[in-house]
């Protein structure tokens, strides 16, 4: 029996977690808010931080596919991710029509289902489901290369065409006295082509490729240090990037080389960390908890409903004071996440068998 690896499961339980304390942001007003004073120094810093939370799931699909092969048993295995997508988009759909009054149709719930968009946060079941139908043949790129040399250029090749363009073509450089004022205007002007930023899971991928491959070679005091570094110099710089304005994403979005940097980062210190020591019950909720992720993201618009709109907003009217809130709310959305998603599994595992039985 294949050994069970804790190190991905540690990774997963991160990166959900993350997306649900990104979602705090959008979820208590953020976005809204003039970006001035110390407070929104730190929630961009805050930023900066969780928004590793897709691109770590996008490099440790690299890391654990980067050998897979064409086949009929390798297409059979979307099968389950599907599953959990099409059941979470019907607690969606319900809670839609039930609890928010939402006209909801059957014609509209089947074609929303279809287009990933159902589910409010299923667009990264439909970014993966055309991942995992590449993966075969890009697999067959990154080992046709023979040497590391080759397949680090592959990597670098494919973040500067994916990951540059949103670093660069940042900035007025017309208006006199930009620098002084960033969001001085909305018209950025290009210093590269940005025609392949749509690909950046595919920069994603190759990286967790490389990285299971070769690793990296990095002290964890090292990695630390430079995890914080970075994660400070890029909230200092969205600040300056956004000041006096409301928040500007470009550079610091999912397919920025902001949150390609900090995402490698924590990736490699997880990575390096001994979730095989930890207590066995602490093991256990961790192979758990990896293993209904996909619930717990897609589940989690639903939690946010009722934590946000149900009662912190309400409650607390004045968005920088919502903040303080924080570990109220994320772990209570994760909370009731864990609950919905395990409901699925439950339903999942259950039909599984149903169907071994009626099959014989």
């Amino acid at each position: 029996m294949k050994k069970r690896d804790l190190n991905a499961d540690l990774i997963r339980c991160v990166a959900v977690f993350s997306v649900l304390s990104v979602h705090f942001l959008l979820r208590t007003g953020f976005y809204g808010v003039t970006v001035e004073g110390p407070q929104m120094f730190f929630m961009c810093v805050y930023r900066s931080l969780f928004m590793v939370c897709v691109p770590l799931s996008m490099i440790l699909t690299g890391y654990l596919m980067w050998q897979k092969t064409l086949g009929r048993r390798y297409y059979k295995g979307i099968i389950k991710t599907l599953e959990v997508y099409v059941m979470a988009s019907i607690v969606c759909l319900l809670f839609k029509k039930f609890m928010l009054g939402q006209d909801v149709t059957l014609k509209s719930s089947i074609l929303g289902i279809f287009d990933f968009s159902a589910a409010n946060y299923s667009w990264y079941v439909g970014m993966y489901v055309g991942l995992f139908l590449m993966i075969p043949f890009l697999n067959l790129a990154y080992h046709g290369l023979k040497t590391k040399k080759e397949k680090k250029i592959l990597v670098f090749t494919m973040m500067a065409v994916t990951m540059l363009p949103k670093l660069l073509n940042n900035f007025d450089l017309v208006t006199e006295g930009w620098w002084l004022s960033p969001p001085i205007s909305e018209d950025y002007n290009a210093l590269v082509p940005g025609f392949f930023t749509g690909m950046y899971p595919i920069t994603y991928y190759f990286i967790g490729a490389y990285l299971r491959e070769f690793g990296w070679k990095i002290s964890k005091k090292k990695n630390v240090l430079l995890l914080f570094l970075a994660v400070v110099l890029f909230g200092a710089y969205n600040y300056y990037r956004s000041y006096g304005a409301a928040f500007i994403w470009n550079s610091n979005s999912t397919w920025g080389g902001e949150n390609l940097i900090t995402a490698t980062l924590v990736f490699t210190l997880l990575l390096n960390l001994h979730p095989e020591r930890y207590p066995g019950p602490v093991q256990k909720a961790l192979t758990y908890l990896s293993g209904i992720s996909l619930g717990i993201f897609l589940l989690s618009w639903v939690s946010d409903q009722i934590v946000y709109n149900g009662y912190l907003n309400p409650l607390v009217s004045e968005v920088n004071m919502r903040w303080k809130y924080y570990f109220a709310a994320v772990p209570s959305s994760f909370l009731l996440s864990v609950l919905g998603a395990s409901a699925l599994h439950f339903i999942q595992v259950a039909c599984g068998k149903i169907y071994k039985i009626v099959k014989g």
